[in-house]
């Protein structure tokens, strides 16, 4: 029997990454000793993920690692007696301490040997982990990639070697995690089963998927969608669709919402088109920690929105074009303020200079690839006219803005999307083309 193929290891290594950006919104804290194991290979990654790149511009301290833990929501304790062991057993990092615990040296090997995501399973691997826990990673995994009757949910879960009483209690699991949705089917007598990471399958065009849709809303869809595909970043007032539609898509996933919120409360929101899962297979890397999005939303953010007095970015692609190229770039006193999110996400460093900085770029491979969506990105598709007093203080993430409270018109698009992306599944595996 052949083992996993690279592809489908990748999902399930996704699939961590899905389960620990819903970590903080578990708060039944039975449910959260049922999936310890993989909320903690979730924050241990997300840790690593940060580490990622620094062994080449800036030396690790003890004090950096610690604060890269605090970031990832790891204490001391559980950072130096769980995770830095567990990592350097996945052979994700080396490291050596002094008589007091203290760490003397760390090297990191994230995302070399392997893709981050391929990496996760490993770790996951070696931390053990419960029939129960694997199975609720399939269902999340499942979820992911197509919408399926609850029954048809289960028996996949079963084709993967578990039983109907692991499967349904990864459903159950799935359910108060709020990762996996319903969306219910008088047609079908039982729940549709989703997640709002299903768009980003590439088993079938979402645009023309989405084509095929009737009525007004269902067209206000179609023009959101291609408007957010044409233009990664693009600030969330420009989309052209009502409110409720932009509100049933943030909340299902078709669109993702991150927003830079500033110190004093204000905050600039821009969406992006659900991740596609092909392209987060081909690097090392992997768009499901949002690095990209964090990214562009603050060099967005730099252009747009910081104070002009403090060296506010004229032109973004030029910048970041200059960031790729050299490494470094400034000073400003703006890098001094706005740009810490990022810093504690391992992206870039801030090097202080007087009152202002130098912004060292840190992983080229989220700069490079972010510039290609901040070259799409048109002078009209960005708001004027709006400064924030102050510098970003949060960065709020596309799961942390989703709500489950959508009602009237725009449930039902929602809700009959739902039933006519699983019908287009069904016919792309029957290899039809109703498009013909």
């Amino acid at each position: 029997m052949t083992g996993p193929s690279s592809d489908d290891v990748k999902r399930l290594g996704r699939a961590v990454v899905f389960v620990h950006q819903h970590d903080h919104k578990i708060v039944n804290h039975l449910i959260r000793a049922e999936v310890e194991v993989l909320l903690l290979t979730g924050k241990a990654m997300d840790f690593a993920a940060r580490l990622k790149g620094h062994g080449r511009l800036v030396e690790f301290t003890h004090e950096l690692v610690v604060r890269y833990g605090n970031h990832a929501g790891l204490g001391k304790r559980e950072l130096f007696s769980t995770v830095l062991p567990e990592l350097r057993a996945a052979e994700l990092i080396d490291y050596s301490t002094d008589s007091s615990g203290n760490l003397t040296h760390l090297e990191e090997f994230v995302g070399v040997s392997q893709t981050v995501t391929e990496q996760t399973v490993a770790l996951l691997n070696g931390m053990r982990p419960e029939r129960s826990d694997l199975a609720f990673l399939h269902s999340v995994e499942i979820s992911a990639v197509a919408p399926l009757a609850e029954s048809q949910h289960l028996q996949e879960i079963v084709k993967r070697g578990f039983s109907e009483a692991e499967a349904e209690n990864a459903l159950r699991l799935g359910r108060a995690t709020g990762i996996i949705l319903d969306a219910p089917s008088v047609e079908l007598g039982e729940s549709v089963v989703y997640s709002p990471y299903v768009w980003g399958t590439r088993q079938l065009s979402l645009a023309k998927f989405l084509a095929g849709l009737p009525a007004n809303e269902r067209d206000a869809l179609l023009g959101m969608s291609q408007q957010v595909l044409e233009t990664p970043g693009i600030q969330i007032a420009k989309l052209q669709a009502p409110a409720s539609i932009i509100r049933s898509a943030q909340s299902s996933g078709l669109i993702q919402a991150a927003t830079v919120q500033s110190a004093s409360g204000a905050s600039s929101t821009y969406v992006f088109s659900p991740l596609l899962e092909m392209e987060d297979n081909q690097v090392s890397t992997t768009e499901a920690l949002h690095l990209r999005k964090l990214f562009v939303a603050h060099i967005l953010f730099g252009h747009k929105v910081a104070k002009a007095s403090g060296g506010q970015i004229q032109e973004p692609a030029t910048l970041v074009r200059a960031l790729v190229n050299r490494g470094r770039v400034g000073p400003a006193t703006n890098i001094s303020t706005d740009y810490h999110l990022l810093e504690a996400a391992g992206v870039v460093a801030v090097e202080p200079t007087g009152d202002r900085a130098y912004l060292r770029l840190i992983k080229p491979e989220i700069a490079e690839t972010g510039l290609e969506w901040v070259k799409r990105i048109k002078e009209t598709d960005q708001p004027s006219g709006l400064l924030l007093s102050g510098k970003p203080s949060a960065f709020v993430k596309p799961e942390d803005s989703r709500s489950v409270e959508v009602e009237g018109a725009a449930r039902e698009v929602l809700i009959s999307s739902i039933h006519e992306l699983r019908k287009e599944m069904q016919r792309a595996t029957r290899r039809e083309d109703p498009w013909a």
